[in-house]
């Protein structure tokens, strides 16, 4: 008689927990991730170019701390404190927007907080990858991509019934959100204390290493990953923040609250492919949904360009920004982890997020000094050029390890 597993199946009670607490924490920073760049520029009176700065200096810091984190955790073979240590920050520091007077304020906050995000990334999907067989990786970060996205459609949604309800200026209505988003992120730790449960990493004899440094856990990266994360990499620079498409929907005429429905809307696409997707690529290979990730990409951001001048382009468009994200995000943590080395899971998936973050920094300061010097049109070509390179790469890189060269 076979004894049943549940790493047979991709809904395990890690993945199902940790989706939840995803939910709510994203819930949390989703209240007010779309409000934050209308209130940087018309509450503080930012440049583009400063928006750029504190968007991708956050993202930066969340990735620098997510590769050390990651480290950490495949060094001492733990995932759950990494985890629930990370969920802190969201749920103590955002009442402090409540109080910001100037952009500087603002950029210490979210790098901050952001700090707690990195420190929980890459062990929190590692757990993920542990607590299920490698046919049902897809399957498994779809999912947890998908109540992630979800809490992201709830705390838009919720941001804007909130935008709605609360009466008074635009600064104090703002200022009321960042307060009222950390209930959700404070029952997000707990739930992640409470159910959490840690899972013993599957290492082989020949794949552990024992008292390994962070540099050579990095320089053993075998050729297959180092050239994805390169290519990883490229495209990073043409991926600038989110907050460059909520203001050139702002700055197509669209009030707040039209503005915070466009990002409901964005958040509900995500939701609904995220898991589609990852079934997907389990079926088809996570090297084709990457592929056509990147493609969504661009056409988005030459719709952007082409098509904003008409209300129902801008909704079809922020509906496919959605769709990308829900196709690219999961796909792309799953491939690699499945290059990757099984001893040097959360490391790996803390390089990739690092990479991206630190290249975010420039990509977004980019994205706004085109901005602030030649117009939207021009932040968005550049995005759209970069992401084209990116393919073309990561169909070389494709080509060349197929042949085995």
């Amino acid at each position: 008689m076979t004894k049943f597993s549940l790493r047979n199946t991709f809904l395990t009670t890690n993945v199902l927990v940790l989706g939840i607490v995803s939910l709510l924490a994203d819930l949390s920073s989703e209240m007010i991730q779309p409000i934050l760049p209308l209130f940087l520029v018309g509450v503080l009176g930012t440049s583009y170019t400063i928006v750029g700065l504190i968007e991708g200096s956050s993202d930066a810091t969340t990735s620098i701390v997510k590769v050390i984190s990651g480290w950490y955790s495949d060094r001492f073979s733990r995932r759950k404190p990494f985890v629930v240590a990370g969920y802190l920050p969201t749920a103590v520091l955002k009442p402090l927007l409540y109080f910001v007077q100037t952009p500087l304020q603002v950029l210490a906050i979210r790098i901050s907080d952001r700090i707690g995000k990195g420190i929980r990334g890459a062990p929190r999907d590692a757990l993920i990858a542990e607590s299920v067989g490698k046919e049902n990786l897809g399957k498994a970060f779809g999912f947890h991509r998908a109540l992630d996205s979800l809490g992201a459609v709830l705390g838009s949604f919720l941001g804007f019934v909130l935008l709605m309800a609360i009466v008074g200026s635009s600064s104090d209505i703002y200022r009321t959100i960042f307060v009222m988003s950390a209930l959700p992120a404070i029952v997000s730790v707990i739930v992640g204390q409470v159910f959490i449960k840690e899972v013993k990493p599957i290492v082989s004899t020949r794949s552990r290493k024992k008292h390994i440094t962070f540099l050579q856990g990095i320089r053993s990266f075998d050729s297959k990953l180092k050239f994805f994360l390169f290519v990883s990499s490229i495209f990073a620079f043409a991926n600038f923040n989110i907050s460059f498409f909520v203001l050139k929907a702002k700055d197509t005429g669209l009030s707040d609250t039209d503005v915070v429905l466009l990002y409901v809307l964005y958040n509900i696409m995500y939701t609904a492919v995220s898991y589609p997707f990852g079934v997907i690529a389990d079926k088809i290979g996570r090297d084709k949904v990457i592929i056509i990730g990147i493609g969504v990409f661009i056409f988005v951001t030459i719709g952007f360009i082409f098509l904003s001048h008409s209300l129902v382009n801008v909704i079809m468009l922020f509906a496919t920004l959605g769709v990308y994200i829900g196709i690219f995000d999961g796909s792309q943590k799953a491939y690699v982890t499945e290059i990757a080395n099984p001893s040097l899971k959360a490391t790996a998936l803390g390089t990739l997020a690092t990479l991206a973050g630190l290249i975010t920094l420039p990509s977004s300061l980019v994205a706004g000094m085109l901005w602030d010097r030649f117009g939207s049109t021009a932040t968005f070509e550049f995005g759209a050029a970069v992401a084209f390179l990116a393919l073309i790469s990561f169909v070389f890189y494709l080509l060349k390890f197929k042949r085995g060269t």
